[in-house]
């Protein structure tokens, strides 16, 4: 049985999307920010930090992602796709939206393999910090069910033997 979601849950993800990749980009820019400043808008302060401009953006490629994520893994949305096409589909879509936003936003040059190259390893990391946090959550989960349903048959158990 799936729970209801609510406005708070898409903002809650949204939110922790968004942490994520501000996380991400503080790090590569005090790692990289001084060598960027010149070719990348997201770099545009150096090391000194992330422009508002930049924020926001992320902000709204946050959101954009979150309802990627509830078009895709919503059952009420796609019924009949297995998980692992609605995560391909799902990565293409974020790809192409990052691509868009780099060329509109002038994230990075476009023509500039190193450019793609930290593209890759950034949105790599944020994938697999993403997929790990997604599974712990999981296991979480399901032990937390597996807890209760263990509980439930105890009392089953102990009202059958009265």
């Amino acid at each position: 049985m799936e729970e209801k979601r609510t406005i708070f849950d898409y903002c809650g993800h949204v939110f922790i999307t968004f942490g994520f990749s501000i996380l991400v980009l503080c790090i590569f820019c005090s790692i990289v920010g001084e060598e960027a400043r010149e070719v990348s808008s997201l770099y545009s302060l150096g090391k000194e930090g992330l422009s508002v401009a930049t924020i926001l953006q992320f902000l709204g490629v946050s959101v954009c992602i979150t309802a990627f994520r509830t078009i895709f893994f919503t059952d009420g949305v796609i019924k009949r796709m297995s998980v692992t096409l609605r995560t391909v589909c799902m990565l293409l879509c974020v790809i192409v939206m990052i691509i868009v936003c780099a060329a509109v936003f002038g994230w990075f040059p476009v023509d500039m393999w190193q450019a793609w190259a930290g593209f890759a390893v950034s949105f790599g990391v944020c994938f697999v910090g993403s997929l790990i946090l997604t599974l712990l959550k999981e296991r979480t989960q399901n032990r937390r069910m597996e807890e209760a349903l263990s509980r439930l048959k105890e009392q089953e158990k102990g009202n059958g033997d009265s």
